[in-house]
């Protein structure tokens, strides 16, 4: 069972099942139940006309979160003498590839095979954007069931920046984790700075 949260909204309300080893690639949100049709992800440029206008600032805005949690596998049960037949039904392998088109290109193994991320767009000013409604999309979801699920829920969160106009590829993912904190000031860094921009440390320490 996997949700996933972009700028702070389950973009998926009720989750997703995905069996062990499948690939889902998720091109929109889920909305009021609409089960047949929505707006794709989109990734725009955070402006001061959005941050001083309705929609304004929010915590995570550039931030997706996934949770997902396995399913309890279900007891074998075993038939008396007359038959040999053993009825199962249980997890095996993990999570399949996940994909979903939003800004920049990510990929990840924290428990989860793999966490693509991809997008296009124009070039941005600054680095921060947030996640608005797109073009229509058909992908289309079914009602499913599931067993029991696991209590441990597993995240990973990813960060998403705008292209500065570098166009260099990301090769690793951002993740929140992976900021920086500077050794003298203690300032959290952007996860690509080499030295603190607050006071102008070296943010590599060499031992």
């Amino acid at each position: 069972m996997v949700n996933v949260f972009i700028d702070g909204e389950n973009v998926v309300p009720g989750g997703l099942v995905i069996d062990p080893g499948r690939t889902v690639d998720l091109e929109r949100w889920i909305k009021n139940g609409n089960l047949s049709e929505g707006n794709k992800f989109k990734f725009i440029e955070r402006t001061s006309a959005i941050e001083d206008g309705p929609r304004g600032i929010k915590l995570e805005d550039g931030l997706i979160r996934v949770e997902y949690q396995f399913e309890v596998p279900r007891p074998v049960i075993n038939i008396p003498q007359w038959s040999s037949t053993t009825l199962t039904r249980g997890i095996s392998g993990s999570i399949g590839d996940w994909a979903s088109p939003m800004g920049a290109t990510y990929s990840t193994n924290a428990s989860l095979n793999s966490l693509n991320v991809t997008a296009s767009g124009a070039s941005f000013k600054n680095e921060t954007g947030i996640t608005v409604p797109g073009s229509k999309s058909t992908q289309s979801f079914q009602n499913v069931t599931v067993g029991a699920l696991d209590p441990t829920v597993h995240n990973i969160v990813l960060k998403l920046v705008g292209d500065l106009g570098n166009n260099k590829p990301v090769t690793k993912p951002v993740t929140v984790k992976a900021k920086p904190k500077c050794i003298t000031c203690n300032h959290q860094n952007k996860a690509t700075a080499k030295f603190c921009s607050e006071c102008g440390t070296a943010l590599e320490i060499f031992a």
